[in-house]
């Protein structure tokens, strides 16, 4: 029963245009995160290595974009340094996407729950997570690329300890949420739902989605999970029709720019031809 004009496909090219500037913004925070942990290379591109391998998220297995990321890196900095790269990266889009989520509860212990994971990037407790991730996460980079798994654990005294706080990485992450969740707005506004919710509760609702489809495993780019976080919390307030339909075309404008924003880098080496 829902009617696709002019205008909603406006709103629609709206989110297609806020969700591809998200992807570059999330690229440049990556970037920073690795300069963060001491890797810098004038010869290694960064961002284009997060904006080439980002459309493998949607792989079986959900892990090929990590996969592809860690070998590029490995050609110019150590297996360690290279491995933390990878591995920090979900945890920063974690904590970025945890700042938002209280914002529509008003919970204090939601909140102190959330925002006390800015502490998870302290020299102590990153170290601490580091180190387990690595034994949880060895299997998956020794299978992919020959590895030695004793090389993928390093003596304690290589985990980078004596590193800033990431404030810059941790701000651009944040950055890439709300620009983020202006493609979602644009998604829900195509189809009049806009007034229904307000602002806090909305982006708190999409923030804990978008969490949820990011951990939970073999959901490539939590396709599926995303919507279903959504319609679970969202839909006794929101006609679920109209839901329904602003969740598919979301959906589709995030595979879109995902697309687009592969095509970025061959676009521009055409161009020079």
């Amino acid at each position: 029963s829902q009617t696709i004009t002019i205008k909603e496909i406006i709103w629609l090219l709206g989110g297609i245009l806020f969700s591809f500037i998200s992807i570059i913004i999330n690229a440049y925070a990556w970037k920073l995160l690795v300069n963060n942990i001491g890797c810098y290379s004038n010869s290694l591109n960064i961002m284009k290595v997060f904006i080439n391998t980002n459309i493998f998220k949607y792989f079986p297995g959900g892990i090929w974009h990590f996969v592809s990321r860690y070998k590029s890196l490995r050609l110019y900095f150590s297996t360690e340094k290279s491995l933390e790269s990878i591995l920090l990266e979900p945890l920063l889009m974690l904590v970025a996407g945890l700042i938002f989520v209280p914002l529509g509860s008003g919970n204090l212990s939601v909140s102190i729950l959330c925002w006390s994971s800015t502490l998870l990037f302290l020299n102590g407790f990153r170290g601490f997570i580091i180190k387990n991730l690595r034994a949880m996460k060895a299997n998956i980079f020794n299978s992919k690329d020959e590895l030695n798994t004793r090389s993928l654990f390093p003596d304690k005294n290589n985990i980078s300890m004596k590193i800033f706080y990431p404030y810059k990485p941790l701000f651009v992450e944040s950055a890439f949420i709300i620009v983020r969740y202006f493609g979602f707005l644009c998604c829900i506004n195509a189809f009049s739902l806009g007034s229904l919710i307000s602002h806090s509760e909305l982006i708190s609702c999409f923030s804990l989605a978008w969490i949820i489809g990011l951990v939970v495993p073999a959901a490539p780019g939590g396709m599926g999970v995303f919507e279903s976080a959504i319609l679970f919390r969202l839909g006794s307030e929101i006609p679920e029709g109209p839901l329904l339909a602003a969740l598919l075309c979301y959906r589709l404008v995030v595979m879109l720019s995902d697309i687009l924003s592969a095509l970025i880098y061959p676009f521009k080496r055409l161009l020079r031809v």
